[in-house]
């Protein structure tokens, strides 16, 4: 075929998509609309396929990124040798923590939750908006990463009682979006813990409270449950802060909480109701008592305290006074 055919024919071929498909002069009302709507349907379907393109390779790449920490995480690297500089501020113990903080320097912790696709590393920065869209290699990332309140003192000589953790509620399940199995008692009863470590200690932590909280005054009779409070003035002070947490809890998890624990406090969106949040808190496990607790006798809240809003989602009246 010569190349003037080869012209002929494409030019037949596109002269059939224009006037098949590309509204024309040749064209009635009937057949514009149809045409208008059929390119109208093409662009939708493309710019879908390109957003879901996009999320799937984002998710893979998320999931190696994360995979990779967690195989250096969990099967301690031998050939890993702390530089001189950081041999003054990690513990021997924790020389793994040397990888982490080589990727990026704002490594502050880890935490696990059998059961979940918790498994994850946390930041830390001067606020709390970078890790809303930056990952572990602060790359630009819907998913974000776990990262501590930018107020919390974590070093080798100091620690605030309330650790503040944020992450992302995802919908396949990773960073927080696997915290709402905890609203079931079932699964409660069988991941009641979780592991968590900084750079200078590491423990297990007893589940205590799993609530809904608002993240707006508004939704809530001009009330927020502090969650977020990092050291407390006095016990009583302390004890009416914990006290709440119980009264909110979805389970009574039967887990006691004293003034020298050390305690976490996870926070992740919520579908209960816009603005919503899904706290978790959990305190340390002591010296004196086994990692392990019979969750038997935990039992579902008949009662427990929700904010103003997710009552008024569903249309029943508010049974609490304000705070």
């Amino acid at each position: 075929m010569t190349k003037t055919n080869i012209t002929n024919v494409l030019k037949k071929f596109f002269n059939h998509i224009y006037l098949s498909y590309i509204p024309n002069k040749r064209d009635n009302l009937k057949q514009i609309i149809i045409k208008a709507l059929f390119i109208i349907c093409l662009i939708t379907l493309i710019v879908s396929a390109v957003y879901l393109a996009n999320y799937f390779w984002e998710a893979e790449h998320q999931d190696s990124i994360i995979d990779y920490s967690r195989e250096i995480w969990h099967e301690t690297a031998e050939n890993i040798t702390p530089t001189d500089k950081d041999e003054a501020v990690i513990p021997e113990k924790t020389e793994k923590a040397q990888f982490m903080l080589d990727e990026n320097s704002d490594f502050m912790g880890w935490i696990t939750i059998n059961g979940t696709k918790v498994d994850n590393p946390i930041y830390q920065t001067t606020n709390n908006d970078y890790y809303l869209n930056h990952n572990q290699l602060r790359q630009k990332s819907v998913y974000g990463a776990l990262y501590f309140d930018y107020r919390n003192q974590i070093t080798d000589k100091t620690r605030d009682k309330n650790l503040v953790i944020y992450g992302h509620e995802m919908k396949n399940g990773t960073m927080f979006g696997s915290l709402k199995k905890l609203k079931s008692l079932d699964f409660y009863k069988q991941y009641p813990t979780i592991e968590f470590s900084t750079l200078y200690e590491q423990g297990t932590y007893k589940i205590y409270s799993i609530f809904i909280l608002n993240a707006v005054k508004e939704d809530d009779d001009g009330y927020i449950y502090n969650v977020y409070r990092q050291n407390f003035n006095t016990e009583d002070d302390f004890y009416y802060w914990t006290n709440e947490a119980f009264e909110r809890s979805i389970i009574n998890t039967g887990v006691d909480v004293s003034y020298d624990d050390d305690i976490i406090t996870l926070i992740t969106c919520s579908n209960d109701f816009p603005n919503a949040r899904l706290v978790v808190m959990a305190r340390k496990v002591r010296e004196d008592e086994p990692r392990e607790f019979d969750t038997r006798n935990c039992t579902v809240n008949s009662n427990p305290r929700y904010p103003k809003k997710w009552y008024e989602h569903r249309g029943i009246e508010y049974p609490f006074s304000k705070k």
